[in-house]
């Protein structure tokens, strides 16, 4: 069995008592010298995650193979959680990555000896390498720009971030902003809000307005419990989406969605972040063979927005089996806003269906999601056909909780080796005599800082200047994608299949919460995104 010095660097980082309560830990520890010292190595690693969160397990699942990694979800009796896997040892150098999840912050372990493995100059590689399982594309007509652009919903959602990207790459001119009729009157404020700064009409009429003919695009961005009657509206109109994320609140409405999409032949694209630069390092892995087959990924995105560190950690989470509300004006369900970017990055990086779910949720961090019952945090053990297990940690855990925008880290194991994919490196970190930086104060119509601020905002935050990252759009890269697609006339690679099935891991992820055990996929009334045909 190897050493590692993780383990006794982060009990003394604990004993600082800085990030607060633990009450999650993420735990990757390949320190096996050979498979007989897996089963040994997987309890002590979960016996030493309960000893850091200070609680006993009431559940273990386990998934994996036992020749090279086992992976465990533990639920506690407190309502804690914590991700273990434990794995033989491919390389001189054991893989240990550490992330412990406190009420008011984080720790991460930063291994030595540069674990990401990528220059400046690998960092476009995998347009070299297509996927190879990505099934063939969809055939449209192919339209020339410039394209009509209709907004549906305004400020205080991820519109003015998508607006901005789609007319920033030069094809798109912009028509108006739109709503349904009987929207409530703060949410048909916002909407006229972003007109007036964006210098279009506000139109009173979503039908109308989707059946003009100079409207080709529609960026849709309603709340997710209305979302999916719109897209249905403006796909059986014909125009192309541009949709936020999640595809919709409920799986009946992801079946409708479908349904019209593939009746209309448009081009449906959800936001994803598959085009930033990290997951295209990892897809140049996995396309590479470098790692020989793809035995786990692991991936952790923790956003650090929001005033954390109020959440009352002595009341469990008991979550629901199908949720009804995602979003408000200050709470989300975080396994969803989140937890949503790394399982469509697995979707489109397998092309396989996910087999089995188990996940838990909890209330960590901002009394704001307790109070509205919504999770701030949230890990899962996905099981893909094929034999490939997937880990996630997903969720929002306030400004102070992480140097940058958040922990953003995937981590590849193959059956020659592994590599760490990190958003956050290189960078360059900056020391010096200034002022600490400081959360923005709280806007009375967004407390949590959930979506961009008007430029002209009071409330928007600094930058957060003690990491300098190599200049990197997502928004863009995304916007390109789409356009280039409608241009091309050929289907997304994040299409409202790969959206639906990422959808559906989520439902059933909520549903393993609540009943505390695995739920099987495909669920009863859904369809294989990926099968033939």
């Amino acid at each position: 069995m190897k050493y590692t010095s993780a383990f006794p660097t982060i009990e003394r980082a604990l004993a600082t008592g800085q990030i607060g309560e633990p009450a999650a830990v993420r735990l990757i520890a390949h320190l096996a010298d050979a498979p007989h010292e897996l089963s040994a190595l997987a309890r002590s690693l979960v016996d030493r995650s309960l000893a850091w969160l200070g609680d006993t397990a009431i559940t273990t699942f386990a998934i994996g193979d036992q020749r090279r990694q086992i992976s465990q979800l533990v639920r506690t009796t407190k309502g804690r959680s914590a991700i273990v896997s434990a794995g033989v040892c491919l390389a001189d150098e054991p893989l240990v990555e550490v992330v412990v999840f406190g009420s008011r912050g984080m720790f991460s372990w930063e291994a030595g000896g540069g674990r990401e493995s990528f220059s400046d100059e690998r960092l476009n590689v995998g347009e070299n390498f297509p996927p190879k399982k990505t099934p063939d594309p969809l055939r449209y007509g192919g339209e020339s720009p410039p394209y009509g652009l209709l907004l549906v919903s305004g400020d205080n959602t991820h519109q003015p971030g998508y607006a901005d990207a789609l007319i920033a790459d030069g094809r798109c001119t912009l028509i108006a902003v739109v709503d349904e009729d009987d929207v409530p009157d703060v949410r048909r404020a916002l909407n006229q809000r972003l007109a007036a700064r964006l210098g279009i009409p506000m139109l009173p009429s979503l039908t109308d307005a989707l059946a003009r003919h100079d409207v080709h695009i529609v960026s849709i961005c309603a709340e997710p419990y209305r979302r999916g009657r719109i897209i249905v509206q403006a796909a059986r109109a014909g125009k192309h989406l541009y949709l936020d994320k999640p595809l919709a609140g409920s799986v009946e409405d992801v079946d409708s969605i479908v349904a019209a999409v593939r009746e209309s032949r448009i081009v449906a694209h959800m936001f994803t972040q598959v085009h930033w630069d990290p997951a295209q390092r990892v897809r140049a892995v996995l396309e590479s063979g470098e790692l020989g087959d793809l035995v786990a990924v692991h991936c952790d995105v923790c956003f650090a927005k929001g005033h954390g560190g109020t959440a009352d950690l002595s009341r469990p989470r008991v979550e629901h089996e199908t949720p009804t509300r995602f979003e408000l004006p200050d709470a989300k369900r975080e396994l969803t806003n989140v937890g949503v970017y790394p399982i469509a990055m697995l979707l489109w990086l397998l092309r396989q269906n996910v087999t089995r779910v188990h996940g838990t949720t909890g209330n960590f961090f901002f009394t704001e999601h307790q109070s509205h019952d919504m999770e701030d945090f949230g890990q899962l053990l996905l099981e893909f056909d094929g034999g490939v297990t997937a880990t996630i940690s997903a969720g929002r855990a306030g400004w102070r909780s992480h140097p940058g925008m958040g922990l953003h880290r995937v981590c590849l194991i193959g059956t020659k080796g592994s590599v760490t994919v990190d958003a956050h490196r290189p960078r360059v970190e900056v020391w010096a005599d200034v002022v600490p930086w400081t959360p923005p104060p709280r806007d009375p119509d967004d407390p949590m800082g959930m979506w961009a601020p008007r430029p002209d905002s009071p409330y928007k935050a600094a930058p957060k200047n003690g990491w300098v990252l190599p200049t990197a759009s997502f928004w863009a890269t995304d916007a390109k994608h789409f356009l280039d697609c409608i241009e091309q006339g050929k289907q997304s690679e994040v299409s409202v299949d790969v959206a639906a099935a990422a959808t559906e891991i989520l439902f059933a992820a909520y549903r393993s919460a609540s009943i505390g055990a695995a739920v099987e996929l495909p669920l009863p009334r859904c369809w294989s995104p990926f099968a033939p045909g």
